[in-house]
């Protein structure tokens, strides 16, 4: 049995008089042992499925396989979980009793994870005074103090800049390869999603693709064409030109983008007012036109 598995997965919010909200619509999923990444805009599902997991949110309908214990799952929130007036290290000491762990085992996990996340001279720190960073690793290391089984990560680098983040991400990399455990990733960020090993594509409380993200790209084919413009006008005629030579064009915020292209078509492309660019397809494309146009490409 996978470590997570969501079947048929449907959650709405009633609100007096107002519309209900249909937050996940049959919703399916499943994850051992990798990390998944599930892809999409603020407000398309993330983190209610995230709520179900945990299960602080419960769904109407569907079945969601999880672990319910403390020890078998933990969660790094969109911003840290810590006592901002606590030391970092009395801080993962009282996430390691409340998890059961013993005393001994607190230490050398303490000694172990702050070491792999590069704290290890902040430990008697308050967190008060740490970066935006060091508090994200911190975070990171308050919720491996049970070595899991399954780890969520909602959005852990929000408010980060690059080089944080980039930072953040080599530490989640090691420890990884340390433990090994089931990471689902909830992220809006495309390079994010493809540190993952696969992605879900969720877009309004749906699944609307699932795949690594080489396979993602190899959908579109070696390479694309992109024809772009600030013109509706010039890109409704790409979008007829494509149609009128039998290949299937996709509009996507400026441009025209059609898969499977070559630098014959390139040549052939009556549009010249426009900038044309053949290149290889990005894990972008594939989330633009699956959250646009539902399943398949």
């Amino acid at each position: 049995m996978s470590a997570i598995d969501l079947r048929d997965l449907r959650v709405v919010y009633r609100r007096k008089g107002e519309a209900d909200r249909v937050a996940l619509d049959g919703l399916s999923l499943q994850a051992d042992s990798e990390m998944l990444a599930m892809l999409g805009p603020n407000g398309a599902g993330k983190s209610t499925l995230m709520g179900v997991i945990s299960q602080t949110v419960r769904p109407e309908s569907g079945s969601c396989v999880s672990p319910s214990s403390r020890r078998g799952l933990s969660i790094v929130f969109q911003t840290p979980a810590l006592d901002v007036l606590l030391t970092v290290r009395e801080n993962l000491r009282v996430a390691g009793a409340l998890h059961g762990v013993d005393r001994r085992a607190i230490s050398e996990r303490l000694e172990t994870l702050c070491g792999a996340l590069g704290i290890s001279d902040r430990l008697d720190e308050q967190v008060r005074h740490l970066s935006g960073g060091l508090a994200r690793r911190a975070d990171l290391a308050r919720a491996l103090m049970a070595h899991p089984a399954v780890l969520l990560l909602d959005e852990p680098t929000t408010g980060l800049d690059i080089d944080t983040r980039r930072s953040f991400w080599a530490s989640m990399d090691r420890i990884r390869e340390q433990l090994g455990m089931t990471v689902l990733l909830a992220t809006h960020l495309i390079e994010e999603a493809e540190r993952a090993d696969r992605v879900a594509l969720i877009s309004h409380g749906r699944c609307v693709g699932i795949g690594t993200p080489e396979a993602f790209r190899c959908s579109l084919g070696e390479r694309v064409l992109r024809i772009g413009s600030t013109d509706d006008v010039t890109l409704d005629a790409a979008m007829r030109w494509a149609e009128s030579i039998g290949v299937r064009p996709h509009r996507i915020e400026g441009s025209v983008v059609i898969p499977n292209a070559s630098s014959d078509l390139l040549e052939q492309c009556p549009i010249r007012d426009a900038s044309l660019t053949l290149a290889p397809p990005s894990l972008e494309d594939v989330y633009s036109i699956r959250t646009r146009e539902g399943v398949g490409v």
